[in-house]
């Protein structure tokens, strides 16, 4: 089983909820979609402000060792610095997967 998400979950429902997912999720896709708290606030404008890209670093930690298969992905978009958000994948020990904007 996949799952894609934006990595809020411990925002939303105020607790770590890996535990509750690691023995029935296969692959997590977690939208990092910024290489930093200011162009994620920016670009995403989450509900939970500035707290929100912590909320999806943190996440995304929890995750690797848990989740067999953990990857970070950004949307190639104008003012992401797509090799920081690779390096950050990188760092937690996830995937890496650059996604192609779609939209007009």
């Amino acid at each position: 089983m996949r799952i894609n998400t934006n990595g809020q979950a411990g925002l939303i429902y105020q607790k770590n909820i890996v535990s509750d997912l690691k023995d029935l999720v296969d692959i997590i896709c977690i939208s990092l979609n910024a290489h930093s708290a200011s162009s994620y606030l920016k670009i995403c404008r989450p509900v939970y402000g500035e707290k929100a890209y912590q909320a999806v670093l943190d996440f995304a930690r929890s995750c690797v060792g848990q989740i067999p298969r953990v990857i970070l992905s950004v949307v190639d978009w104008p003012g992401v610095d797509v090799e920081k958000c690779r390096e950050i994948a990188r760092k937690l020990g996830a995937e890496f997967r650059l996604r192609k904007f779609s939209g007009n």
